[in-house]
């Protein structure tokens, strides 16, 4: 998939929808959600991620775009056990670093599914830790 120009959408969607999850275990009493624990608010990302089907048919093959965005979501997940803090400041790099160029290239399904987990994931990061500082 090659834009035309610069997309917002599959930047601000879904940073935007990590960093709302990211506060619900501080604004609510949820016994799924903990303070501690973002394994939960990632398997809502990954329920999320089935709105990857209601794409048009440009964007290519639904099912490539949805495989790549779970395994995206299961590897940057991963980044924070393996670097720790550093792991976390990976993802968020390499996604501001994908943003400025991926749209620019005509890339497969796949990729674009784990630039879209890379956003989830940065976005559940940032507000992980500005929760963290507010509250």
């Amino acid at each position: 998939m090659k834009w035309e120009s610069a997309p917002l959408w599959p930047v601000a969607f879904p940073s935007l929808t990590g960093f709302i999850l990211a506060f619900i275990p501080y604004l609510f009493e949820i016994d799924f959600f903990t303070k501690k624990n973002l394994l939960f608010p990632v398997f809502i990302l990954a329920i999320l991620g089935f709105s990857c089907f209601l794409l048009t048919e440009k964007y290519g093959n639904k099912v490539e775009l949805y495989i790549g965005y779970l395994f995206g979501l299961l590897v940057f997940y991963s980044f924070r056990f393996f670097f720790g803090f550093y792991g976390i400041a990976v993802v968020i790099l390499t996604w501001l670093g994908q943003s400025m160029y991926l749209w620019q290239h005509n890339f497969p399904p796949f990729r674009i599914g784990i630039w879209l987990a890379l956003g989830s994931m940065s976005g559940l990061y940032i507000g992980g830790i500005m929760a963290f500082n507010i509250f």
